[in-house]
């Protein structure tokens, strides 16, 4: 082999370990147009605005079958990319945004809860219009039947859920999609050990953030986007944020029993380069800047000024190393 090139990708393999994945940034929308709903709800203007940034810039759009085979597969993330996701069927989907999405070429994948659909329920789409979906090039995913809160029912509640949309999905579609999506982005240990016995590979949940091959597979994080988080340069910085990798997050389990404000502490794989990491939260329900210590080396703790509200919680961390804000994004259920 030529000297000139052995040195070369040496030097291409070294540099590779200095950069950490720049992931792919997958997004979940719920309503489209429908003002009534703000908190789930995109106006078409706001989606609209997206689906043009997509295209004007080349951004490279997988499939959400495509991020997983990579996780599967252990590849890195070495291209920027971004993913699409709708939850519950809402007819909005099918109404306003799938013609855009099919339109331009963008795949998308639809979480569905079957209960609701198998009930012709007003505003959600039928089962003739999901095949149609699935037809003309859509993905189908899995959503529970009755869009439960899965952490605070038993596990043989949960089991008796995910099969009645087991038998759904094979008498509608004639097949079990092998994605997941939690409801409310709600999961637990016991959640994760039960889809594993179910044969899932990975899971989404609702916390925002950037998948990389660090990520835990089975609570993989979707930037939610509404009304209020749904303005384009929001987006725009959503799509271009980079992965924020951390591993050995403690607390380890996402639900959470009497522990109200627990201490949370990871370790990041970056190479920070002095950057400053910033750490959002919601203890006592207000968002605010939490204090954060850097313990080792790469091993930090956020010091949160209050105690979580029972419900859901979340955190958000950033930092911005050379030109790139790095995202990572977690949530916990507290009882």
């Amino acid at each position: 082999m030529n000297k000139f090139l052995v040195i070369t990708l040496i030097f291409l393999s070294y540099f590779e370990l200095l950069h950490a994945e720049p992931g792919v940034s997958t997004f979940m929308y719920h309503r489209f147009g429908e003002s009534k709903y703000p908190s789930t709800n995109v106006t078409e203007e706001q989606f609209l605005s997206h689906i043009e940034y997509i295209m004007e810039n080349g951004i490279k759009v997988l499939k959400l079958d495509d991020v997983i085979n990579q996780l599967e597969q252990k590849d890195v993330f070495t291209n920027k990319a971004v993913a699409f996701s709708v939850d519950d069927a809402y007819r909005s989907f099918y109404e306003i945004a799938w013609p855009v999405f099919r339109e331009n070429d963008i795949p998308v994948t639809l979480f569905v809860s079957t209960d609701i659909i198998d009930k012709n329920t007003a505003g959600y789409m039928s089962w003739d219009e999901i095949k149609n979906f699935i037809e003309e090039g859509g993905t189908v995913g899995q959503h529970t039947s009755t869009h439960l809160h899965m952490p605070l029912n038993s596990i043989s509640e949960i089991k008796k859920d995910i099969l009645n949309s087991h038998k759904s999905f094979i008498k509608n579609l004639g097949f079990i999609p092998n994605l997941f999506a939690y409801p409310y982005g709600e999961s637990s240990k016991a959640v994760i050990d039960l889809l594993k016995e179910f044969g899932f590979t990975h899971a989404f949940g609702q916390h925002s953030g950037v998948i990389s091959s660090y990520d835990n597979h089975y609570y993989l994080p979707r930037f939610s986007l509404n009304e209020r988080f749904g303005e384009k340069d929001r987006f725009e910085f959503a799509v271009h944020a980079h992965s924020l990798d951390i591993i050995d997050l403690l607390p380890s389990e996402i639900f959470l029993y009497d522990e109200n404000k627990p201490l949370i502490e990871f370790s990041v794989v970056n190479d920070l380069e002095g950057s400053k990491i910033d750490c959002f939260s919601n203890p006592e329900g207000n968002w605010s800047l939490q204090e954060i210590i850097n313990i080792k080396s790469n091993r930090f703790q956020i010091q949160l000024n209050g105690p979580y509200k029972t419900g859901r919680a979340r955190i958000n961390c950033t930092t911005k190393i050379d030109d790139d804000w790095h995202w990572f994004g977690h949530q916990f259920l507290i009882k």
